[in-house]
């Protein structure tokens, strides 16, 4: 995940000189009408994968053909309602209401067109995908997310050398890579999972149980991605396509910390779901402390230098960009760190299988900040006010999590929450956040301070983490772990 991310933001470097600002930000917003119906890819792999796990947690492996084969079924036919759905209403949205200059409207048919073709086969691919998390092989998952990446790479290296329209260009070969690597994961689940395969008879159960969790989990999908698409739809109609590229720079950066946030998540969800099943509800609790310790203290030990050094990283990274970008980005870093708190949660609420009250009031909250950021630009309030109400949204909904939680796990408890994670992570946040402020400080602008500060980041956070961040016991369990270590290398 690291050297993904690291490769996806040299990606927007890239694209950004290839394409320029004004079709970047055409790009996301017409692939954003498209894309935001992606709450409906990550619904459909978050149900496909707890199904999967569940039945592995009861060691129920023959029912995995059963779902499998109902999840192809579900996403052919809900594929079939989207091309007709966006074909119509959203191809006169993209031609009538996202005021495209018009020597650029064609190009934009042809990215909403191929886009189209990219979520397509992004959502034949969840069963395959699902199916290498729920058997926790990370390392496909890992080399497949690897060759996605670098073939993206390739597509955005390749628009400055053909003479095809660039927008085009790029759309096609997004296209071409969404194909790629379907094939991959499918050929992968098909040779390593031959218990992962498709009949015909599936009983009306499975359809029903997979489409209830489904239905809440899309609701929750689609206020979380509602709100960040149509925010960058909605900075296109009031600010035009120089803010929109300014926020699809910071949710460029976003990503990147999600990327982070998801590599922790991805490894716990599946034990977490599988100790449910099994009732072993005190691995489950120490999972679920230490997932959020774990994204918490990673996210924050890059979060605080970058936000001290942004503007020197987007010199050296993106080169001359406006100070909108800068300032939305640091507005975004925080929203992640919020963000990223309620994955643990919604693992835990997930394998409970109840989730219509939490999505009924937790994501009724998070998408009203989009008719509140029209309302507030309506009335001439400046951009980057869109990201403080998400923030804000953000903040309220995560504790509304944690009160319906407590409802329907009874073993979840507020006091070592906020004992263990909250105030803890607040105290390592401060003297990090403190330390490294005085080095940025005390030395010149330049790559030495740059290092300098990620290092003492890094530094700062490993001890405070440990003095303070962890308990006695994990603080044991962590010097247990690393003395066998340094004992099995030295026998070696």
């Amino acid at each position: 995940m690291m050297a993904i991310t690291a490769i996806n933001l040299y990606a927007v470097r890239l694209l950004l000189r290839n394409l320029g600002q004004e079709d970047y930000g055409t790009f996301n917003a017409v692939a954003g009408v498209v894309l935001a119906s992606s709450f409906i890819t990550t619904t459909l792999a978050v149900s496909i994968q707890r199904f999967y796990s569940y039945t592995l947690g009861k060691g129920e492996n023959n029912q995995l053909s059963t779902i499998f084969s109902a999840s192809i079924n579900i996403i052919l036919v809900l594929s079939i309602a989207l091309l007709f759905i966006f074909e119509t209403i959203g191809l006169w949205f993209v031609n009538n209401e996202l005021s495209i200059p018009p020597e650029r409207l064609v190009a934009a048919n042809w990215v909403f067109h191929f886009s189209l073709i990219t979520l397509w086969f992004g959502l034949l691919q969840l069963p395959f995908t699902a199916a290498i998390f729920a058997q926790e092989e990370m390392g496909a998952f890992a080399l497949i997310s690897l060759t996605e990446c670098m073939l993206r790479l390739g597509v955005i290296f390749f628009i400055g050398i053909t003479a095809m329209d660039g927008l085009i260009f790029y759309s096609i070969g997004l296209s071409a890579v969404a194909v790629i690597i379907f094939l991959l994961y499918a050929f992968i689940v098909h040779r390593r999972y031959p218990e992962y395969k498709y009949c015909r008879k599936i009983p009306k159960e499975t359809y029903r149980s997979l489409l209830a969790f489904s239905g809440w989990t899309m609701y929750s999908a689609l206020a979380a991605v509602g709100m960040t698409q149509g925010i960058t739809i909605l900075l296109y109609m009031f600010f035009g396509p120089i803010a929109t590229a300014a926020y699809a720079i910071a949710q460029q950066v976003f990503h990147a910390f999600a990327a982070l946030s998801n590599s922790i998540v991805v490894a716990f969800r599946p034990a977490m779901v599988k100790s449910f099943a099994e009732k072993d509800y005190t691995s489950l609790n120490k999972m679920f402390i230490a997932n959020n310790k774990f994204i918490l203290y990673l996210l924050m030990m890059v979060a605080i230098p970058l936000m001290l050094e942004l503007r020197i990283i987007f010199d050296w990274w993106l080169g001359n960009v406006s100070e909108e970008a800068i300032i939305y980005t640091r507005l975004t870093i925080i929203y992640m760190l919020c963000f990223s708190m309620h994955n643990p949660v919604t693992t835990i609420v997930h394998s409970t299988g109840q989730l219509k009250y939490y999505s009924l009031f937790v994501d009724s909250i998070v998408i009203l900040c989009l008719p509140a950021t029209w309302l507030a630009f309506h009335l001439g309030a400046s951009s980057e006010i869109s990201i403080i109400l998400m923030i804000a949204m953000c903040i309220i909904s995560h504790l509304v999590r944690l009160v319906i939680l407590r409802r329907q796990y009874p073993s979840f408890s507020y006091a070592p929450y906020l004992s263990e994670i909250i105030l803890r992570g607040l105290f390592v946040a401060v003297c990090t956040f403190f330390v490294v402020y005085l080095v940025h400080q005390a030395l010149h602008p330049g790559i030495v301070r740059l290092v300098t500060v990620f290092a003492a980041s890094c530094i700062t956070m490993l001890l405070t983490v440990y003095f303070l961040g962890l308990s006695a016991k994990e603080q044991q369990t962590l010097c247990h772990f690393l003395m066998q270590r340094m004992n099995k290398y030295s026998e070696n």
